[in-house]
């Protein structure tokens, strides 16, 4: 029997490989897609997020989510981030605004992404997991409005954090970061949650000759995927080098093959975690309680410090071909 999942995206290139994978596996149902405010702004990530259902012709309802955080914009000069600047000495980064497929007129639901998430998982018969793969506003809004909603989930899925590895701040992960706030919410919610963050993700690079394996597949999916991957690594080459030269990951994708395959998490704790929300030089910082120094907090979660490459790249691999040009 197929998994039940809700994905929540910020589409940029790693979510949307995230969304070709849930959306191809034969072991998960992707019940519904929701869009954030993080990598963009909500109509560039909602509208990747059609584009790339149009393209690949997934038959997939999209709902748009929550705009801003919900409370770091309120505060001016709350963020501090130094952002990568490039050649040109403007800011750059890995994504890019709008993915480089064709336009759509396909439009995302009616509903709003919070009250979908709380009248599903309030309606629902059976219990669903979600894969949260960018902010977790959408999450926390929900959870306020219907808290009872944690009775009919499953497992919360995160692609967040980092333990020895961030990329916003020496202490933060840019997910956590964007909205530490609902990040928390989140975390004390009472569910169970693997959490996936960087140092998971750095450990499944993909490789440009991954890429070019990829884009000679007779598929959509395993092309594209191809030429996103392609993308991620010059940038990375260039703002964010890996160890291992001409690499990058692909965090969000990660996160979904966990539920395909849960031994491409490897290294796994039982922890506390908790998110500093302290407007500081600390803000979004996701503490892991490895020693159960606070004993007040009992864990709340799976972290996974290291992963397979080679089984994830499989997996990866293996899923996106079975779509055909």
């Amino acid at each position: 029997m197929k998994k039940k999942i809700i994905l929540d995206v910020d589409t940029g290139s790693d979510d949307a490989i995230a969304v070709m994978l849930a959306a191809l596996s034969d072991e998960l149902d992707l019940i519904g897609v929701s869009t954030v405010n993080g990598n963009r702004n909500i109509d560039i990530t909602t509208t990747n997020t059609l584009r790339l259902m149009d393209y690949l012709g997934f038959d997939i309802p999209v709902y748009r989510g929550c705009h801003l955080p919900m409370v770091v914009s309120l505060t001016p000069n709350r963020r501090k981030h130094v952002p990568y600047i490039g050649p040109d000495n403007k800011e750059e980064d890995v994504h890019g605004d709008y993915l480089p497929l064709p336009e759509t007129t396909r439009k995302e639901e009616k509903e709003h992404a919070v009250f979908w998430l709380a009248r599903t998982l309030t309606e629902t018969t059976e219990k669903i997991t979600l894969v949260f793969v960018g902010p977790l506003t959408n999450l926390a809004m929900a959870l306020r409005i219907a808290p009872s909603i944690v009775e009919n989930i499953e497992e919360i899925v995160i692609m967040g954090g980092g333990y020895q590895i961030n990329n916003v701040t020496a202490g933060a992960e840019f997910n956590f970061w964007i909205d530490p706030e609902a990040a928390k919410i989140v975390a004390d919610c009472g569910v169970p949650m693997r959490i996936v963050p960087l140092d998971a993700t750095h450990d499944a690079y993909i490789s440009w000759e991954d890429s070019e394996e990829m884009l000679a597949e007779d598929s959509k999916a395993s092309k594209f995927c191809g030429l996103l991957m392609q993308q991620r690594i010059t940038g990375y080459n260039l703002f964010q080098p890996l160890p291992i030269h001409n690499t990058a990951p692909i965090h969000d994708a990660l996160a979904v093959a966990a539920l395909i395959d849960p031994e491409v998490l490897q290294d796994l704790h039982e922890v506390n975690m908790d998110i500093c929300v302290s407007h500081g030089i600390a803000d979004g910082w996701s503490l892991f309680d490895f020693e159960k120094r606070n004993r007040a907090r009992k864990p709340n979660c799976t972290v996974a410090l290291r992963s397979d490459r080679e089984r994830f790249v499989r997996l990866l691999k293996e899923n996106l071909r079975k779509t055909k040009n």
